[in-house]
C-alpha cells in the first residue's frame, strides 16, 4: 500500500478554472483521506484534496483514488468538472416557458457531455418551435420544409441537420460528435433569436428613440 499521508500530497497544482477559464496555479487548503481494506490482501484508498485558485480565489474538489490493481497511479475527479468545453445559456426574453426548458436542458446535457440526450433536445427544440408557430406537418422534415414562411431558405435547408442528427441519436443510439452538436446549438440559439427576441428588440426602438428626443429636446 503506498504511502498516502498529508505530508505526501501536492501542496501546488496546475488545475483548469472554471472562473478564470484558463489553467492556473491552485494551492490545496486541506484534505481528508479513506481507505478500506480487506484480509484478503485487497485495498483501496481516496484522497479528497480542496484546492482553492491562487488568481480569482475559487475552489475545486480532487477525489484521487487508487486501489490494488492500480498500485502506483490515480483516478482523479473534479468537482465542480472542470468546463473547458462548457457552453453558458443564453437568456431569451420573449421564448415560451416550454421552449425555454427543453432549450436549458439541452444545453444542461451537452456539459455533462450527455450528447444523445443533448440531440433529442435539439431535435424536441425545433419540433416545439413548429408547434407554437403552428407549423403542420407528418413529419419533422416536412415542417422544416415549411418553415420557408418564417425564415430564408438557406437556414431552412441547414436545419434538416437537426433531424438527422435526432434521428441517427434516437433511433439508432448513434453518438453526435462534440463540434457538431456544438455547432448545432449555436445555429438553434440563433434561429431562436430570430424567431422570438428580434420583433421584441426591434419593438423597444421608438420607444428608445423617444427617450432620446425627450432628453435632447
Amino acid at each position: 500500500m503506498p504511502d498516502m499521508s498529508p505530508d505526501n500530497l501536492p501542496q501546488k497544482k496546475r488545475i483548469f478554472c472554471n472562473q478564470c477559464k484558463v489553467i492556473t496555479n491552485h494551492i490545496s487548503e486541506g484534505s481528508h483521506h479513506k481507505e478500506n481494506s480487506e484480509e484478503s490482501g485487497w485495498w483501496e484508498e481516496t484522497d479528497f484534496i480542496f484546492w482553492v485558485c491562487a488568481g480569482c480565489d475559487s475552489a475545486v474538489l480532487e477525489a484521487r483514488y487508487t486501489d490494488v490493481s492500480i498500485m502506483g497511479e490515480y483516478e482523479s475527479s473534479f468537482f465542480p468538472k472542470p468546463s473547458i468545453n462548457h457552453l453558458r445559456e443564453k437568456f431569451f426574453i420573449k421564448l415560451p416557458p416550454k421552449l425555454k426548458r427543453i432549450y436549458r436542458e439541452t444545453i444542461q446535457a451537452f456539459n455533462d457531455e450527455i450528447y444523445i440526450l443533448a440531440a433529442a433536445g435539439l431535435r424536441a427544440l425545433i419540433e416545439g418551435i413548429c408547434s407554437d408557430k403552428q407549423i403542420k406537418g407528418k413529419n419533422l422534415e416536412e415542417k422544416i420544409n415549411r418553415m420557408n414562411t418564417l425564415l430564408p431558405q438557406n437556414i431552412v435547408t441547414n436545419l434538416h441537420g437537426f433531424r438527422f442528427i435526432g434521428n441517427e441519436a434516437v433511433h439508432e443510439l448513434a453518438v453526435p460528435e462534440m463540434g457538431d452538436l456544438r455547432l448545432a446549438i449555436g445555429v438553434s440559439e440563433d434561429l431562436l433569436n430570430f424567431l422570438y427576441e428580434l420583433d421584441y428588440k426591434s419593438s423597444q426602438l421608438p420607444k428608445a428613440k423617444g427617450l432620446v428626443q425627450t432628453k435632447t429636446g
